[in-house]
């Protein structure tokens, strides 16, 4: 025979649903997503425009960083780790203490990780669902000391000091392994054992308190209002599919040679590189050139066209770039068809020259008034 006290607890377990326990996975995936867009999710100018934990930006009144940094993730690893954390536990947590109360221990379990690391590593960035999930631990840790007398002896395992030892393997990770915030984990750990001994678990067929919905509705609308303020403030890398590649398949060598601003500057300096070198060739007459700079000029098409997007200013210019190394590249294979500088050539020669003075004026002003977002600066206004 089951004790009626242990049959109202199974029935909490088991025909409640984790509703939003998959709503914050899937937004966890979603800005994941939305950071590869942005050339991916180990780029600090992504991580800082997507609102990752930075005291120097909460001290300029981004408050919406103690919020946003729960759901954003650095890397691959992270994301992973993460997700299927939450996968495991969150359903547990949410079936025992409903959707509302699930909603609230999850997000001030995460703000508290989030206000751990600004304590503790005020010059570090920070994000991820990390101290989210040490709360959820921490509120199962309570939960089955508070509710030993509730709970089927085959559940004792995986809650109450039975999550003892999978909090203690976590922790000793994060002192091991450098790059870990530890001070996040025991923010959120001791921010769900304090909720779960002063917030009661949700029993079956109780209906949700109003205090509860009230609060999980405010928070939701945090959530809606923070990520609107990281909208309204993004200044980092344009949103390109031609983005992807770099964003989500960062273990490929031709996509990780350095952050998107350095492989767009490369990639603009090596066709400027090529431009000047073919008109100075061409307007010399120096034909035995031509062949090695043809090479070079397709090198650097090739690399222009996988350049990174980080604006759509950055892109539009490229873009006219790529037209006018094309040009340049078909004057070249003509002129050494020819085996010399024809008329026609020269004047197609002196339009190129043109149209890249106008071009170079116009990057100019682009890295006056956007390049400094990306880290661009005024060197890149000279050809070298």
């Amino acid at each position: 025979m089951i004790p009626e006290n242990h049959l109202e607890f199974l029935h909490a377990v088991w025909t409640r649903r984790a509703t939003y326990t998959y709503v914050f996975f899937g937004l966890n995936i979603a800005v994941f997503l939305l950071m590869a867009f942005a050339g991916g999710s180990t780029n600090e100018q992504t991580l800082m425009a997507f609102g990752v934990k930075a005291n120097s930006a909460i001290a300029q009144g981004q408050w919406w960083r103690f919020i946003t940094p729960v759901f954003i993730h650095i890397g691959w690893l992270h994301i992973i780790f993460n997700s299927y954390a939450l996968w495991i536990v969150g359903p547990q947590v949410e079936k025992l203490y409903g959707p509302a109360r699930f909603v609230i221990l999850y997000v001030i379990t995460g703000v508290a990780g989030v206000l751990g690391s600004y304590l503790f590593h005020p010059f570090a960035i920070s994000a991820g669902a990390s101290g989210a999930i040490f709360g959820l631990f921490g509120v199962l840790l309570v939960f089955g000391i508070r509710y030993r007398e509730s709970i089927p002896p085959f559940f004792k395992r995986a809650v109450g000091t039975g999550v003892l030892p999978v909090i203690f393997i976590n922790l000793f990770i994060g002192f091991t392994i450098p790059g870990i915030d530890n001070s996040a984990h025991i923010g959120g750990l001791l921010a769900g054992a304090v909720l779960a001994a002063v917030v009661p678990f949700q029993k079956p067929g109780a209906q949700t308190l109003p205090v509860f919905r009230t609060i999980q509705m405010g928070l939701l609308a945090l959530i809606a209002i923070s990520f609107f303020n990281v909208a309204k403030n993004y200044n980092g890398p344009h949103l390109s599919v031609s983005n992807l590649g770099r964003g989500l398949l960062p273990a490929i060598p031709t996509m990780t040679n350095g952050s998107p601003s350095q492989d767009f500057s490369e990639a603009i300096n090596g066709a400027r590189r090529s431009f000047v070198a073919s008109s100075q060739a061409l307007q010399t007459n120096q034909i035995d050139r031509l062949t090695a700079l043809t090479a070079e000029t397709a090198r650097s098409l090739d690399r222009l066209r996988k350049i990174p997007s980080l604006s759509a200013g950055s892109d539009f210019l490229a873009g006219r770039l790529i037209r006018l190394l094309q040009n340049q590249y078909e004057l070249m294979q003509e002129v050494q068809a020819s085996r010399t500088v024809t008329f026609g050539a020269g004047r197609r020669l002196q339009q190129n020259v043109a149209e890249y003075e106008k071009w170079s004026r116009d990057f100019s002003q682009w890295v006056q008034t956007e390049g400094s977002h990306f880290g661009i600066g005024f060197e890149m206004g000279k050809d070298r």
